[in-house]
C-alpha cells in the first residue's frame, strides 16, 4: 500500500481522532484515580491497574476505529457504510474541536498545578523530599536478632539525617510503627513524609541478608530496591550504602562533607559495631539497669576498636543519661564522661553526637552556656534533622529564660520526631518554667498518650497541677510517678513537694524524714524547692548551697523555676544565682 494513501485512509476512517480522544480521556481518567482513590482508602495497585488497563485498551480503541464507524442504525464496518452516513465524519469538526477544547483545559489544570500559589494546609507545608525509615524485620530463624535489625534501621535514619535538603522523620517516631502492619500510605500520612523505606534483616551462618525498598508514598510506587547478602565485614558499610543509593533516588545533591562523611565506616572492627548495636538497643530502653548494661557495652566496644568514636560517645551518654535520672551523682558521671566524648572529637570532629554530648556536659554539668551553645549549633549545621540537637538545645535555653526560642527549638524537635514522649514532655517542662501550667498539663497528658507509663510525665504533671491549685490531682500524679520510679528518693521528694504545695504540711515532713533517712540518691535541689513551698527561706538556702556545691544536674533550672519563687527575694537566693552564672 502507497504510505501516502494509508496515512489518508486513517485520516479518512478517524483514526487519529480516535486516537487523540482516548489519549485525552485517559489522561483524565487516570488524574479522577489518582486524587480520588486515596479519599476512599482504595489501595495504590488500583492505580497501577488503571494505567495498565488504558495502556491495553489503545491498541483495541485504534483497531475499532480502522474497522468500524458510528452509524445512526449503530457500529458498523466502514466498507459497508455510505458516503455521508458515518456519523464521526458529519460530526468531525465538532469532534476537532471537543478535543481541542479538552487538550486546553487539561493544559490549563497542568499550568494551575506547577504556579498555583501554596496550600496552607499540613500535607503542602511537606518538604519537597522528606522520609521515614521504618523499623526492618527480624526475619533471622530464631528471631534473636532484634537488637541488628533495629540497629541498622537507626543508623540509616542517622546517616540520612546528616543531609541537607532531606526532610528525615527521627528514630523515636519511626520505630512507633514496629511490628505494627499498616498501609505505607496511610503510615506516609500520618508522618506526613512523601517516601518511606522499609526492609528486613536475616542473620545467619556469618552472613546477612539485609533487604531495603524505597517507597513514593502518594503513588505506592517503588522507587528503588535492593538486596544486600554481606559478610560481617562488609555489613560495616552497608547502612551507608544504603543511605548513599536513598540519596541517589530521591535526587539529593550531596555536599562534599557529606559524601566524605558517608564514605567513612564507623568502625572496622565487626565485633566494636555488633556490641555497639547492642549498646544502643539497651540505651534506648531508658531504665536504669538498661543504661548500665548498654555502659558494660559500650565500654567493650571500646576496648576492642579504641578509634570507635560513635562507641565513646554511647559511653560518655551512658553516664550522663545515669546522672540525669540520679542513678549517678552528677560530678562523678562529668568526671568520666568527660575523656571520652574529647577523644570521640579528636578522632572524627565531623561527629553531630560528639557536639550534643559535649554541649550537654557543656551546659548541665560545667555550666558553662556560651561554649554550650556553639556546640550545639555546630551538631545541628551537621545533621539538620537530629531530634535530639534540637531537644537538648531547647532545654539549654529553657535554663536560661529564653522561653520562646527554646519553644521555637522544641517545635523543630517535635517536627522530625512527634511521636516522642520524651520530647513532649521537655515542652511541658519549658512551659511549667515560663508559668504556663495549663498547657504544661497538656503536654504532659499527651507524651501520656503516646506513652502510657512514661514516668518523667507524671513528674511535670504533679508540678504543674500543683500550681494551678488543683492539689488533688497533683498528689494522685506524684503518687504514680513515684511508683513508676520504683520509690526512689528523686520522685519520693516530688511527692514530698506538692503536699507541701497543698498544705499538708506534715505529710511533707513525713516524706521528707523518709528520704533523708536512707543511704539512697537524693537531690538537694529538690529539698530547697519543698522548703521553698513552706515558705521557709532560711531552710531553702542551705540546700541551695548543697546543690550548686555538688554541680547537682537540676540546679541548672534556678533562673526560671517556679517552684523558688517564695525564696526569689531573699538577698541570699540573689548571692546565689551568681554563682550559677553564665560562664565564657
Amino acid at each position: 500500500m502507497n504510505p501516502k494513501n494509508f496515512f489518508a485512509e486513517l485520516k479518512r476512517r478517524n483514526v487519529y481522532r480516535a486516537a487523540a480522544a482516548y489519549g485525552v480521556v485517559g489522561w483524565l481518567l487516570v488524574q479522577i484515580a489518582t486524587q480520588v482513590f486515596p479519599f476512599f482508602d482504595i489501595p495504590s495497585w488500583a492505580i497501577r491497574m488503571v494505567v495498565v488497563i488504558l495502556l491495553l485498551g489503545f491498541p483495541i480503541a485504534v483497531i475499532m476505529a480502522w474497522i468500524y464507524d458510528l452509524t445512526p442504525e449503530g457500529l458498523q464496518r466502514t466498507g459497508e457504510v455510505a458516503p455521508g452516513r458515518a456519523l464521526a465524519r458529519i460530526a468531525g469538526r465538532q469532534i476537532d474541536f471537543a478535543i481541542i477544547g479538552v487538550l486546553l483545559t487539561v493544559i490549563a489544570f497542568m499550568a494551575w498545578q506547577h504556579w498555583r500559589p501554596a496550600r496552607t494546609d499540613a500535607a503542602n507545608q511537606l518538604p519537597a523530599k522528606s522520609i521515614a525509615i521504618l523499623p526492618f524485620v527480624d526475619l533471622s530463624q530464631s528471631r534473636d536478632q532484634e537488637y541488628l535489625s533495629d540497629g541498622v534501621t537507626e543508623q540509616i535514619i542517622d546517616s540520612l539525617a546528616h543531609l541537607h535538603g532531606l526532610f528525615v522523620v527521627a528514630r523515636t517516631t519511626a520505630f512507633s510503627f514496629k511490628n505494627k502492619a499498616g498501609d505505607i500510605r496511610e503510615i506516609g500520612r500520618q508522618l506526613q513524609v512523601t517516601h518511606v523505606l522499609e526492609g528486613s534483616v536475616r542473620r545467619g551462618n556469618g552472613k546477612v541478608r539485609v533487604t531495603a525498598q524505597l517507597i513514593n508514598v502518594v503513588t505506592g510506587f517503588h522507587l528503588w530496591s535492593e538486596t544486600y547478602d554481606s559478610t560481617e565485614q562488609d555489613f560495616l558499610f552497608l547502612q551507608m550504602d544504603v543511605a548513599k543509593k536513598v540519596a541517589s533516588a530521591l535526587q539529593i545533591e550531596l555536599h562534599l562533607a557529606e559524601t566524605t562523611q558517608l564514605a567513612k565506616p564507623l568502625t572496622h572492627d565487626p565485633a566494636a559495631y555488633d556490641l555497639y548495636l547492642r549498646g544502643r538497643y539497651l540505651l534506648n530502653k531508658r531504665t536504669v539497669d538498661s543504661i548500665r548494661k548498654a555502659l558494660t557495652v559500650f565500654q567493650e566496644a571500646v576496648e576492642k576498636d579504641e578509634q570507635f568514636a560513635l562507641g565513646r560517645v554511647g559511653v560518655a551518654d551512658s553516664y550522663i543519661l545515669l546522672a540525669k535520672i540520679g542513678a549517678l551523682n552528677g560530678q562523678e558521671a562529668a568526671t568520666v564522661a568527660w575523656p571520652e566524648v574529647t577523644t570521640a572529637l579528636a578522632i572524627d570532629p565531623q561527629l553531630a553526637e560528639g557536639y550534643v554530648s559535649r554541649a550537654i556536659l557543656l551546659t548541665d554539668f560545667d555550666w558553662n552556656w556560651a561554649k554550650a551553645e556553639d556546640d550545639f549549633k555546630k551538631a545541628l549545621a551537621l545533621s539538620p534533622n537530629n531530634a535530639a540537637a534540637h531537644h537538648w538545645y531547647a532545654r539549654h535555653l529553657e535554663q536560661l529564660g529564653r522561653e520562646k526560642e527554646a519553644l521555637g527549638e522544641i517545635a523543630s524537635a517535635l517536627q522530625n520526631d512527634p511521636l516522642s514522649p520524651t520530647i513532649r514532655v521537655a515542652k511541658g517542662k519549658i512551659l511549667f518554667d515560663a508559668h504556663r501550667y495549663r498547657e504544661a498539663v497538656d503536654s504532659s497528658k499527651t507524651a501520656l498518650d503516646l506513652e502510657p507509663s512514661f514516668a518523667s510525665a507524671y513528674q511535670v504533671l504533679a508540678q504543674a497541677y500543683a500550681h494551678l491549685g488543683e492539689q488533688a490531682k497533683a498528689i494522685e500524679a506524684a503518687t504514680k510517678y513515684v511508683e513508676l520510679s520504683q520509690g526512689s528518693g528523686w520522685a519520693l521528694l516530688e511527692l514530698a513537694y506538692v503536699h507541701a504545695v497543698a498544705g499538708n504540711r506534715a505529710e511533707s515532713d513525713h516524706i521528707v524524714n523518709e528520704v533523708t533517712a536512707r543511704s539512697g540518691e537524693f537531690s538537694p535541689y529538690d529539698m530547697a524547692t519543698i522548703r521553698s513551698a513552706w515558705h521557709d527561706p532560711e531552710g531553702a538556702m542551705p540546700w541551695l548551697e548543697k546543690a550548686i556545691a555538688a554541680h547537682s544536674v537540676d540546679v541548672i533550672l534556678i533562673r526560671v523555676d517556679p517552684r523558688l519563687d517564695n525564696v526569689r527575694s531573699d538577698s541570699r537566693f540573689k548571692e546565689l544565682l551568681t554563682r550559677v552564672a553564665p560562664r565564657q
